[in-house]
């Protein structure tokens, strides 16, 4: 066997090189102090002790702006939402007419129920400390008139310029109250044993579905707006993305905490979707779904920068795709934690993807912290082509990637890094630096169906990505699929060329049922070659 292995390591060239170090018995790795985080009682819905003095601050509203009262304009806590939409958008409306680029409403004095309302070019929309501005409850919206109020969000902006939402107050969408309960609603606590069908099933019974698609409302959406701002702010509890934004331009995001019921379903934290030069930094995201996510359905992405976050998500902490049918180049995350508050749940802490034809280029992930994160890394390169996402039906590229210093514990899965073959033609992803990865498992039991490179034809890279899916075989529904797990703990590669990581460290699970020392080169069918590397301190060249 070791002169097989030998002659197979001569004869490869050299395209993908990888030095990978398992951690023995006894061997440690340093890790940073990580927060820990716990839920709040019952089901464990939200975040128990969101850290908000450290995010939010003393508000200093500046007497050099053309100030509006909300109240002056007959906007009340004792109003309905629908009597207080009209005085709100009328106080917007004049502080735009009349603020010349400097035009500010002020809402205070306690929570205001209210229907959509329209930011406006160079207005800032203040809400004072312990201010509300909320959604009404699902059944106040049962007559066609009181349902026109409602366009899709709280705050809705379109082709505008200039505006800001600031705080210390709160948007709350009310999210709770406009999903259906879950079939299982009780905190997902860990499993004793882990399995990965398993673990997949309890999370996907306990989402909060909408009750209506009708009533799917961010708190903010924008589209085509540029300088936009949003700071010192809470946002609370939509009922499906938290704030969404549309070809815009110039978007800054800073001091604002999310916090979400992290049992609804889609209710991501930040959705940039075709929009450019984003710099989002000391935020607090706490929900269900994606927690900072980068979608290039409607037009490409340029220039994002995430810094000193906090991100406990139920999906993927930060995320490329899964709409990507744009190009996507110069994004930078680094200095961030990313968790999941004691329960089980999520898939990735940091997802790249092109599923649409997008090439993804130039990604910079660096001094990332990860506590109870299921994988750390997972880059996809998937065949998908949905056209409703700006694909023209060929596939994109992943190329340029680097991601360094990462400190991952208690995780479940291993890293992964796929391509995918489309028509007869292999796509690899390219150029990927990998260097001072750390992870340590959880510990806990193994049922493991460990997947042999035999079971699945990885046909599923023209389905959705996910870690949890890289050996998967979709049938009907989750409950009938397959869930492979993959044949090592480490970094899983297939159609990957030029990938380099050194100082990659695991330490497996005490009873890890994989092999400690599981090295080899395999025939990934069809002529193609692979490689799985999981070893100890073992260098392969594969072509």
């Amino acid at each position: 066997m070791r002169k097989k292995r030998t002659l197979i390591a001569l004869f490869a060239i050299m395209s993908v090189l990888v030095t990978f170090c398992a951690c023995k018995d006894g061997e440690t790795v340093a890790f940073p102090q990580m927060k820990e985080y716990s839920l709040t009682d019952g089901d464990g819905a939200h975040v128990a002790d969101v850290p908000y003095d450290e995010y939010l601050q003393v508000a200093a509203f500046s007497d050099d702006l053309y100030w509006v009262s909300a109240k002056d304009k007959g906007a009340s806590p004792e109003k309905s939402a629908f009597d207080n939409t009209s005085a709100l958008q009328a106080a917007i409306d004049e502080a735009s007419a009349n603020g010349d680029g400097r035009g500010a409403v002020m809402v205070d004095g306690g929570v205001y129920y209210t229907g959509t309302l329209y930011m406006k070019s160079g207005v800032t929309l203040c809400i004072a400390e312990g201010s509300v501005l909320k959604l009404p409850d699902y059944d106040d919206y049962t007559t066609a008139e009181k349902r026109s109020l409602l366009k899709g969000a709280l705050i809705r902006a379109e082709g505008v310029d200039g505006w800001s939402i600031v705080g210390p107050g709160k948007l709350d969408g009310n999210g709770t109250d406009y999903t259906k309960e879950s079939e299982n609603p009780t905190k997902n606590l860990p499993q004793e044993t882990f399995n990965l069908k398993q673990k997949v099933l309890s999370y996907r019974e306990r989402l909060r579905e909408r009750r209506s698609e009708e009533f799917g409302c961010n708190l903010i959406y924008a589209r085509n707006c540029r300088n936009v701002s949003l700071f010192n702010l809470v946002l609370y509890e939509p009922s499906t993305w938290t704030v969404k934004l549309e070809l815009c331009d110039n978007v800054d995001i800073s001091d604002v905490v999310i916090d979400n019921n992290i049992y609804v379903a889609n209710s991501d934290g930040f959705d940039i979707c075709g929009t450019s030069n984003v710099k989002i930094t000391h935020c607090f995201i706490a929900t269900g779904d994606d927690g900072i996510v980068l979608k290039s359905n409607v037009g490409e992405i340029e220039n994002v920068t995430v810094s000193d976050c906090e991100i406990m998500s139920l999906a993927n902490n930060f995320k490329i795709g899964t709409e990507t049918g744009y190009d996507v180049k110069n994004v930078t995350v680094r200095d961030c934690y990313f968790f999941c508050a004691e329960i089980a749940g999520g898939y990735s802490g940091i997802a790249i993807e092109s599923a649409d034809g997008a090439n993804v280029s130039d990604v910079t992930v660096s001094d990332i912290t990860m506590n109870n994160v299921p994988s750390p890394i997972l880059i996809w390169l998937g065949c998908r082509l949905d056209k409703g996402n700006g694909s023209d039906g060929t596939v994109g590229s992943i190329s340029g990637i680097s991601i360094s210093n990462v400190f991952a514990k208690d995780a479940d899965i291993a890293s992964a890094i796929v391509g995918c073959e489309y028509k007869g033609v292999t796509y690899e992803v390219e150029d990927v630096a990998l260097d001072n990865i750390n992870v340590v498992y959880r510990e806990c039991g193994e049922d493991l169906d460990v997947y042999n490179g035999n079971d699945v034809k990885h046909s599923n890279m023209n389905g959705y990505p996910e870690i949890t899916r890289v050996s998967h075989l979709y049938l009907f529904s989750h409950e009938t699929s397959e869930y492979y797990d993959m044949p090592v703990y480490g970094l899983y590669l297939y159609n990957a060329r030029n990938v380099k990581a050194t100082g990659f460290n695991v330490r497996p699970r005490s009873v890890n049922v994989r092999p400690f020392t599981n090295a080899g080169i395999y025939d990934a069918r069809d002529g193609l070659t692979g490689c799985f590397v999981s070893s100890d301190s073992v260098t392969f060249s594969v072509q």
